[in-house]
């Protein structure tokens, strides 16, 4: 048996999940813009307590790598990175986009779909956008876009699925001219789908670094001199 802690902080909520075997042993989730830090490590303990295992028996910690809001994902980030170190355990790093198409892929979604599109919130004007065909293969590279960008790499597509937290503003932004439907349910990532996808590439663990991945830089400035 194996025993994963999925993690997410780097989109629009706090979530944890304890999985044995890529099957949910206890969850705690929240939705929040901020307060993250303050919110994950009691959540972690609370799971803990209600599976009933301890820090000793988990394997491995899986967590959400990015895209996302700057500050959330590297909450996640270090959090997840000092208890595999304080654990022994191996720590992965799991896409944004990654677990999103994953939780879309357990619906029927896509079944009658030209494309899916999953936009991720950044906090700032554009939106982290992957695109994806009904298989769940990408659609050229990810980028960062308005929402009224969206439309021009969806050439030959009519019905188009839509998920993620910056899911609201692509689907109002393609609805004069695409049969869009929002999946308002797959907005974040299900900290179990993270611990499964941990579960699922524990022998590749390298090929899933626990780094941050932007695809934009830190709005940041460096001082005078």
């Amino acid at each position: 048996m194996t025993i994963v802690l999925g993690i997410d902080t780097a989109t629009s909520g706090c979530a944890v999940a304890l999985c044995r075997d890529g099957e949910r042993l206890a969850d705690a989730r929240e939705r929040m813009a901020r307060g993250q830090s303050e919110a994950l490590l009691p959540m972690i303990n609370d799971v803990m307590d209600r599976s009933g295992v301890d820090f000793a028996d988990i394997d491995a910690i899986a967590v959400t790598r990015g895209p996302g809001a700057f500050t959330g994902l590297r909450i996640g980030l270090a959090a997840a990175r000092a208890l595999a170190l304080a654990i022994a355990r191996p720590c992965l790093g799991i896409i944004t986009f990654d677990i999103l198409l994953a939780q879309v892929l357990e619906t029927d979604a896509l079944e009658s779909a030209d494309a899916l599109v999953i936009a991720v919130e950044s906090k700032r004007e554009e939106l982290f956008i992957a695109l994806f065909n009904p298989q769940g293969g990408p659609i050229g590279e990810a980028a960062v876009l308005r929402p009224e960008q969206v439309g021009g790499l969806l050439e030959g597509c009519r019905r188009v699925v839509v998920a993620g937290d910056g899911g609201a503003r692509v689907a109002e932004a393609l609805g004069a001219n695409f049969d869009v439907r929002h999946l308002h349910d797959v907005d974040i990532p299900d900290p179990c789908v993270i611990a499964r996808i941990g579960y699922n590439n524990l022998n590749i663990r390298d090929n899933f670094p626990a780094t941050p991945l932007y695809l934009r830089p830190p709005d940041v400035s460096l001082p005078k001199a």
